[in-house]
């Protein structure tokens, strides 16, 4: 029994998680990211009950259409079945738990295990045995053996599965993030399409690399620095104008520029930096009076410049950036990162898109090199016995939290760490709530 084992069962969690994060959030304990048994009771507490992205509308085309991906350390499988209904299974036969899937994406009517043979249907369902008559004896119920299920829902494109089936619905697991998602996913009749991804890995704590998506501005200008003009200013920590971090609830949150309405859209949009070439602000400029027409004149106006969905799902809006953090250890995750752009635009919008978000946040990015080194070294620092007896500040904003009568959630200055808290206040609810 491991020690996470003894403190559920125990019920001392909550004493335990009490070193760990403070109550407001506003310091945490460097352990959070390199206990193993704290690793092994996030599997359970976080991963094992929270709705985690899977994949996109976009990637099954059609009945017979797979993906295979990861939620937590458990393979998935992903499908479209013969009707059309998007279903997810467990990635493993259910007689010796090899996965009866390999590949990564693609077409198929049915799913053979390659140790024993068994076979399933895009449904889950077992539909053939070898030697079910002979060495079974006709005995093997199909039915009773067919793949696990995991529960599957979609938000407008966005597919999530989820292993708890006791856990709310997933609109309702968003809460108010989903007005904002809204705004990356439902500016067009047509919605959006996700393409890529891809796939390295890094060694740093999955909460690390969350919680930079869900709120951390504060270190653009220094982190990042070699990517923006030398007139920056001294200053680098100076609160944006226009913008602001917003939580929309514990655990979920994001930045976003809000422009005023005497901002007419060509303004804020020939202000992009880099700016966007002709083609481009064309069609973005061409399409904001159908997204102010579905969003309203308040969300059309708001541009999204980072996010994260609790746990794992993190957004570069600002890049047309959307990446699963996948956990692969305490001090490693795999990044999944697609580019997420509307499906009824062109294709030459569509391939400057992808082009910008690979040369920021793919695996050679500008950007993504710099916070990956940043990551990894946060991951490393926490191991060390002496790092463990300090605890980090997480106190820039607390208590100068705002709230607003036109957005949803509660709202901090760019430099402000009103997110991170509520990442990891979320944090230490979950673990409690396992015991």
């Amino acid at each position: 029994m491991t020690r996470a084992d003894w403190v559920v069962e125990r019920g001392d969690t909550q004493m335990e998680l009490k070193e760990l994060v403070a109550s407001d959030g506003g310091w945490i304990n460097p352990r959070i990211f390199s206990d193993e048994e704290l690793y092994r009771a996030e599997q359970r507490a976080v991963f094992g009950h929270s709705w985690l992205f899977v994949g996109h509308l976009s990637q099954l085309p059609e009945p017979g259409s797979f993906l295979r991906v990861w939620m937590g350390e458990e393979s998935v499988l992903v499908t479209r079945d013969r009707s059309g209904a998007v279903r997810a299974h467990l990635n493993a036969c259910r007689h010796r738990g090899f996965q009866v899937c390999q590949e990564d994406r693609g077409h198929a009517s049915r799913f053979q295990c390659r140790y024993h043979g068994w076979v399933y249907g895009s449904d889950g369902a077992l539909i053939g045995v070898p030697g079910e008559d002979t060495i079974y004896y006709g005995e093997v119920d199909k039915k009773a053996w067919g793949l696990i299920p995991v529960r599957v829902e979609v938000y407008k494109g966005l597919i999530f599965g989820c292993f708890d089936n006791d856990a709310p619905a997933l609109v309702e697991w968003l809460g108010d993030m989903a007005w904002y998602l809204d705004i990356l996913l439902d500016r067009r009749e047509g919605g959006t399409e996700l393409l890529g991804p891809h796939r390295w890995r890094i060694k740093a704590n999955w909460k690390v690399v969350a919680e930079n998506h869900c709120g951390d501005e504060y270190h653009i200008g220094f982190a990042h620095g070699s990517n923006f003009p030398p007139d920056i200013g001294a200053n680098r920590a100076t609160p944006l104008p226009l913008a602001r971090e917003i939580r929309p609830g514990l655990g979920h949150g994001l930045g976003a520029n809000i422009y005023p309405d005497e901002l007419a859209p060509e303004d804020w949009l020939g202000a992009a930096m880099p700016p966007y070439p002709a083609h481009v602000f064309d069609y973005l400029r061409a399409s904001f009076d159908e997204a102010e027409k579905r969003l309203g004149r308040q969300r059309a106006r708001i541009s999204l410049i980072h996010g994260a969905v609790w746990p794992n799902l993190g957004m570069v809006p600002v890049f047309s950036t959307l990446r699963a953090i996948h956990p692969r250890g305490v001090n490693e995750v795999e990044m999944w990162s697609y580019c997420l752009v509307d499906r009824d635009a062109p294709p030459d919008v569509k391939a400057w898109m992808v082009s910008r978000s690979t040369t920021t946040f793919g695996p050679g990015g500008s950007f993504e090199q710099d916070d990956a080194n940043n990551w990894s070294a946060v991951t490393r620092s926490s191991f060390g016995l002496q790092a463990r007896k300090g605890r980090l500040n997480l106190q820039m904003g607390l208590g100068h939290e705002e709230r607003s009568d036109r957005l949803p959630g509660e709202l901090g200055l760019t430099a402000s760490e009103i997110n991170q808290r509520g990442f990891y206040r979320r944090w230490r609810q979950e673990l409690e709530a396992a015991t």
